[in-house]
């Protein structure tokens, strides 16, 4: 016989007793709450509010903050937070939502995302980091490396920009003159779509032509008004149609020249091309990430997939030092190893470890490195020498001249030169670029490059375990914003991590 089963009713205490009961102390966010204190926040974006318009604030910005630290930690999208924060015990205690709460609408984290903006969520980054130096780590030499970021948009052909950049100009139209707009077609000018998968390259070429004309059209009977975003979106469609196409022997082309900081999509605009190496290419951006010997990232910098990494490295540094992470020495790869680069972190007193760029002869002649120079002049692989130079004081280059008539019966013209006479040209900053040659023969400077490595790790972590490898919004500021709450999140992390296990439940 089975026993008598006696309902009873249950008590449940509402408040922090629960949370004691119920969270366990190794897990990632109980260690991360013991190790960071957050309280900053609140003090640090109270200036985002009205003080006395407007309902009481009901999600603190200390609560938003930790919100945008599970959402990355946990790869959530903005629903699955929504809901993580209603029905997750140990993500409602982390937050300090009380226990029967029912937490807080996803739109709020978008809003409090913009609220800050890039310079605030940077501030947030370095406050983070400074807890994270006074713990004493984070310090030390310091490693730069770029990583690419995907965008978040199907890249359109040339007839599909195109047709984007029709769309934006007779939508601006409609708000402008709605009786033009119809009489140019209306909606089904502006929502036209090319099945362009489906045409013969033959059929593509001629379609091209029809879109280019279409557009030119449109062009011609919007610059009647005198709309200044009318004119906007005209300088856009022209923008698009002249990196795009040409017109050879009167017809119209697709264009086939390299063109420099080429839009890629009207839906992300920010978006450029760019290349992970000579075969290998992505659309979207690059995330330039400073990280420490001991695997905290120290700063982080997003750009245009088309930005060279070493153009970013003195931006990086100088905002480190401006926010007291003034670093001794950094270490790169051959981007960020340029004479002016060198020269540059020599006046802020840091150096600058990076490989040299291999000294070539594109015509496969004698390069720059057979060539010995000296306090007065330089001699050729012959044995030649000459003084004769120029010096170009606005580049802070000087260029030697060997003598026609001594080119002329050298025996070693052919693999030399195809000019009448040899001329090498001395960078500016060489005795630099000499000292790096000789520091980067020893150990210490193989030793430099083998911990430099270790930054690839951390890209994989940000980008596989936290959302990096693919952008979830358009436009920069909104990518820039989305690599700082990863780095915040990979850092407070790998602090809980390296400090131990162990929990302080407080009440919420």
């Amino acid at each position: 016989m089975f026993p008598r089963r006696i309902l009873r009713q249950s008590s449940f205490v509402f408040g922090p007793d629960i949370y004691r009961k119920l969270i366990p102390e190794d897990h990632i966010l109980c260690k991360i709450n013991k190790c960071v204190d957050f309280s900053f926040v609140n003090k640090a974006c109270r200036d985002l509010y009205s003080e006395n318009q407007g309902r009481p604030v009901k999600n603190l910005p200390e609560t938003m903050f930790r919100s945008a630290i599970v959402q990355y930690l946990m790869s959530y999208s903005d629903r699955e937070m929504e809901q993580a924060a209603r029905y997750h015990i140990v993500i409602k205690w982390f937050l300090r939502i009380p226990v029967e709460d029912s937490s807080y609408d996803h739109s709020a984290l978008g809003d409090f995302r913009d609220r800050l903006g890039e310079e605030r969520w940077k501030k947030l980054f370095f406050m983070i980091l400074k807890q994270i130096e006074d713990a004493g780590f984070a310090k030390g030499n310091q490693y730069v490396d770029a990583t690419h970021v995907i965008a978040n948009i199907a890249i359109p052909g040339t007839i599909g920009l195109i047709r984007q950049g029709i769309k934006a100009l007779m939508e601006e139209i409609e708000n402008a003159d709605p009786r033009l707009y119809e009489e140019m077609g209306g909606k089904k000018i502006a929502d036209k779509k090319e099945k362009v998968h489906t045409l013969k390259p033959e059929e593509k070429k001629k379609k091209l032509v029809e879109v280019v004309e279409e557009a030119r059209a449109i062009k011609g009977k919007a610059d009647e008004l005198e709309s200044p975003s009318v004119k906007q979106k005209i300088e856009l469609l022209d923008r698009i149609l002249n990196e795009n196409t040409e017109e050879k022997n009167g017809e119209v082309q697709k264009k086939k020249d390299h063109v420099k900081d080429k839009l890629v999509s009207l839906v992300d605009k920010d978006a450029r091309h760019g290349a992970k190496s000579d075969k290998k290419t992505f659309t979207g951006y690059k995330a330039n990430v400073m990280k420490s010997e001991d695997g905290f990232v120290t700063n982080i910098e997003t750009t245009p997939g088309n930005t060279y990494d070493g153009d970013v490295l003195l931006p990086l540094v100088d905002e480190m030092t401006a926010n007291g992470s003034k670093p001794e020495k950094v270490a790169g790869d051959t981007h960020y190893g340029s004479a002016e680069n060198r020269f540059q972190m020599l006046q802020r007193k840091i150096t600058l470890v990076a490989p040299l760029k291999e000294d070539f002869n594109p015509a496969g002649l004698f390069s720059q490195q057979k060539f010995n120079l000296d306090e007065t002049g330089i001699s050729c692989p012959a044995g030649n020498r000459t003084m004769i130079s120029n010096l170009n004081e606005k580049e802070g280059t000087k260029t030697f001249y060997f003598k026609k008539e001594i080119c002329g019966q050298c025996v070693l013209k052919n693999k030399c030169t195809k000019q009448e006479r040899r001329t090498v040209t001395i960078g500016k900053h060489h005795e630099l670029i000499m000292e790096a040659k000789e520091y980067n023969k020893t150990q210490n400077f193989k030793d430099d490059m083998k911990e430099r490595s270790h930054i690839e790790p951390k890209h994989a972590e940000m980008k596989r375990s936290h959302g990096l490898v693919r952008v979830k919004y358009w436009g920069l500021p909104k990518v820039n914003i989305q690599s700082i709450i990863t780095s915040i999140t990979v850092n407070v992390k790998r602090l809980a991590n390296v400090i131990g296990s162990g929990c302080c439940l407080k009440a919420c």
